[in-house]
């Protein structure tokens, strides 16, 4: 072989789980399984029925794996989904009723799409997508990477005690739900400090992926893998220049003018333009037209990487490995016809006989790193590395993360063998602890102000609070157990989780 090419499916959704009988608040989380999570599992199954073997990484944070696998979320889903066809069936009636011909055309075209996806949901899936993705792990075809429990920035977190929990019930969630520990380690944003080095080595991980701004010497090739810790800990580099083909401005194949554009209509709430060129007059989208782009963009890019791979292979003595990561973000959730893009260019790719799909691990069994590199500081995000989660607006949560941070270390040191109650109101306040650290909150108020996400982590944080007050408590009232009966429901991922995780 002359190369590699490893796709990461990479994703991740808030807690957004509601505990009542209205899916509430979801919007997200049900907007992200039926543009992107469902369709994007449907070019994966497709391609297996065909033949082909679709190599991928998979690297979902554990937060929303544990959201997908929940029977509330499930049942949400299928009433938020009934919900919409019932809004595109009116519509179509309508629009048709108004004379409006082209827009009457899309909304039939969501209507069946979105019947299409709910069948997938519930016939092929049998509504519980992470068994599914649990069967291409069993199948060969997916290789589950951990994550931060709940998408934490990992360099910004001020405790090693809550590093290291994030990594530990990221790492035990993956096994849990996908039937198979995890060798890799997708750092959320690609967020790397030197500080995890001596975290990341004891939890077991074969490689991690990193940003190029994490190496030290601008002349270490990505396509070749290195040693961070001499066989014990190998980093893979994501491919900057394969990134730029999908997500560069203007330039990238998402930015395409006949793609869909994500503006809606006031009334139907329907996406229904195309992006257009700049200056252009607004022009009605078309799915026949983008569809038919994404299929030549998916044998571009399978052009590109292989002339690339190719490129590398004549002047080094093995073959590198390409590491494109594919967030939900491109695929469906903001770019709608990435998923066709996809299945196009596996297809495209699997074509190449001196080329082939790998996944980070099958390739690091067969071609073992030769040479070692240092890290530093990065992510993905241009300029300095942190700024995005580290924004004057984000340090007061920060501070108060912290503060938090402090306490349940003491209680954890104080209380080592809890049981009954304690140990459970002790473990609900890490839990409570690890969602209030997601990276959502603090990157959304670097746009600006914004209510909810002040409001989330407040409300996690306030829970851990008085949960470790109850734990230090002799005496507890109806009040207090009622308390803690609800809050196990309402925000209920890790179920494994012990507090002891984040003990010294």
């Amino acid at each position: 072989m002359n190369g590699y090419l490893t796709l990461i499916l990479t994703g991740h959704v808030p807690y957004l789980r509601a505990a009542g009988r209205e899916p509430a608040g979801e919007d997200l989380l049900h907007e992200t399984i039926a543009d992107a999570l469902v369709p994007t599992l449907n070019a994966l199954y497709d391609l297996r029925e065909l033949g082909v073997r679709p190599h991928v990484g998979l690297a979902y944070s554990p937060v929303l794996i544990e959201q997908l696998a929940d029977n509330v979320v499930q049942k949400h889903f299928f009433v938020w989904m009934e919900r919409r066809l019932a809004q595109l069936d009116a519509a179509v009636t309508g629009w048709e009723r108004e004379g409006e011909p082209h827009r009457a055309y899309l909304a039939r075209f969501y209507l069946e799409w979105g019947r299409g996806i709910l069948e997938s949901f519930t016939g092929r899936y049998n509504r519980n997508l992470v068994a599914a993705l649990r069967d291409l792990c069993a199948d060969g075809l997916a290789e589950p990477l951990s994550s931060a429990a709940t998408h934490a920035y990992l360099p910004l977190l001020e405790r090693t005690a809550s590093r290291r929990a994030q990594i530990d019930v990221g790492a035990l969630a993956i096994t849990r739900r996908l039937g198979a520990r995890p060798h890799g380690l997708w750092l959320p944003e690609c967020g790397y400090s030197p500080a995890l080095e001596p975290l990341v080595r004891p939890s077991g991980m074969r490689y991690l992926i990193v940003d190029p701004s994490s190496v030290t010497r601008a002349d270490v090739p990505h396509l070749r893998p290195r040693w961070l810790a001499a066989r014990q800990l190998a980093v893979l580099v994501r491919d900057p220049e394969a990134a730029a083909q999908i997500m560069a401005p203007t330039l990238g194949y998402a930015s395409d003018p006949l793609y869909r554009a994500p503006r809606r209509d006031a009334r139907s709430g329907l996406a229904l333009w195309r992006s257009g060129l700049s200056g252009e007059a607004e022009t009605l989208y078309d799915p026949y037209d983008a569809f038919r782009r994404a299929q030549e963009h998916a044998v571009h890019f399978s052009s590109f990487v292989a002339a690339e791979l190719e490129r590398f292979r004549e002047r080094h003595d093995r073959p590198g490995i390409a590491v494109v990561p594919l967030d939900l973000d491109v695929l469906g959730r903001g770019w709608f016809e990435g998923p066709t893009w996809l299945r196009a260019m596996i297809e495209a790719f699997a074509e190449r006989r001196s080329l082939a799909l790998t996944t980070p691990l099958a390739y690091l069994q067969s071609l073992r790193p030769r040479f070692s590199v240092t890290l530093r500081d990065g992510s993905w995000a241009a300029g300095d590395y942190h700024r995005p989660w580290d924004a004057p607006a984000a340090r007061p949560l920060r501070q108060a993360i912290a503060e938090v941070e402090d306490r349940l270390e003491m209680l954890v040191r104080r209380f080592p063998n809890a049981q009954g109650d304690t140990e459970r109101a002790l473990s609900q306040a890490v839990r409570e602890l690890l969602l209030a650290q997601s990276s959502d909150w603090p990157l959304l108020l670097s746009r600006g102000p914004d209510a909810e996400a002040i409001r989330r982590p407040r409300e996690h944080l306030l829970r851990c609070e008085r949960l470790c007050a109850l734990a230090e408590a002799a005496d507890w009232s109806e009040e207090d157990c009622a308390f803690l009966d609800a809050v196990e429901e309402w925000d209920n991922p890790f179920p494994m989780l012990n507090y002891r995780v984040f003990a010294d």
